[in-house]
């Protein structure tokens, strides 16, 4: 069986968005928690994974909101204040965030935030981020330390998680997962100038923006790089083009996104990101490595 070190180095090996749609929402689920969603990535406001309790004796839904992180949190000269203060930022945001609830017609809020950390959190951390609830007395804030996940992954999600990995019951990965040369720190190391312009071109855009810019990309994977069909992109991103046209305007002003009878196209800085995830895949397919392994290492640098 899987000891909780085995466990923690296991998801320190994780995207954090990752880690909470592929491993925490599962284990949410068996685990009997309700109306368990992911809601990270560009658009989210606060928190990773969004579940709903039932108080007694009325059964009415109380949202509860989780924020996942790697390592420690620690509040001091020497720590990690930024994580900190940004924890403390999405904590307001999440409090402040409206869930609308379709079945039932009415609109929520959180009522308890959890932060979900593979470390510990310090004492000072948490009266930091304790500070987040002081804007309302019915606000609750929780924490789950690396020691409380994995013990959830034991009790709950085992073989699952064993399975996710690739490991045997002794912990050891099988031979399918051993030996992967290529990675984020190999890509990194390899092609810092290309992933640090990247990552600046993505500074530039707000969330929607880049969700759109990700959504293009994510469409030119599937054909090719080929050009992409502007009613396959709305079909994605589930809105009209008039209620993205001053997204789309203020892209093409940018020099991000080039528009043309074929369809649409990242250009400028923006084709840049092709290029990367395109160097990616050439980095794994000539060290005979899975090429789809390409799109995570992509989302854990630029995302």
């Amino acid at each position: 069986m899987l000891n909780k070190e085995q466990i923690l180095e296991l998801l320190n090996g994780l995207h954090e968005h990752k880690m909470a749609k592929d491993i925490f929402v599962p284990v949410l689920k068996k685990m009997g928690c309700k109306g368990v969603k992911f809601t990270g990535g560009p658009d989210e406001v606060g928190i990773d994974i969004e579940y709903y309790e039932l108080t007694q004796p009325e059964n009415l839904k109380s949202y509860v909101g989780v924020q996942f992180k790697k390592g420690s949190l620690v509040y001091s000269s020497g720590g990690s204040k930024n994580s900190v203060k940004e924890v403390k930022n999405q904590a307001e945001e999440a409090f402040d965030k409206e869930i609308h609830d379709i079945k039932d017609h009415a609109t929520y809020f959180i009522s308890r935030f959890v932060v979900a950390t593979t470390g510990d959190i310090n004492e000072k951390a948490r009266a930091f981020i304790g500070k987040a609830r002081q804007k309302g007395n019915d606000r609750r804030i929780d924490y789950w330390t690396g020691d409380r996940l994995a013990e959830y992954i034991q009790d709950y999600w085992l073989n699952e998680f064993s399975e996710y990995f690739g490991v045997s019951d002794e912990g050891e990965e099988e031979a399918s997962h051993e030996e992967s040369v290529i990675d984020v720190e190999y890509i990194e190391e390899n092609y810092s100038d290309l992933v640090e312009k990247c990552q600046k071109m993505r500074a530039t855009v707000n969330s929607v923006e880049w969700n759109i810019i990700r959504e293009v990309l994510d469409i030119m994977i599937k054909n090719g790089g080929c050009s992409v069909p502007l009613a396959d992109l709305l079909m994605e991103l589930g809105k009209t083009e008039e209620y993205h046209s001053e997204e789309f305007r203020h892209l093409s002003d940018l020099g991000y996104m080039d528009f043309d009878e074929s369809g649409l196209s990242l250009d400028g800085h923006a084709h840049r990101l092709w290029k990367l995830y395109d160097s990616i895949v050439d980095e794994l397919v000539d060290a005979e490595e899975d090429p789809e392994r390409a799109i995570d290492i992509f989302v854990e640098l630029i995302d």
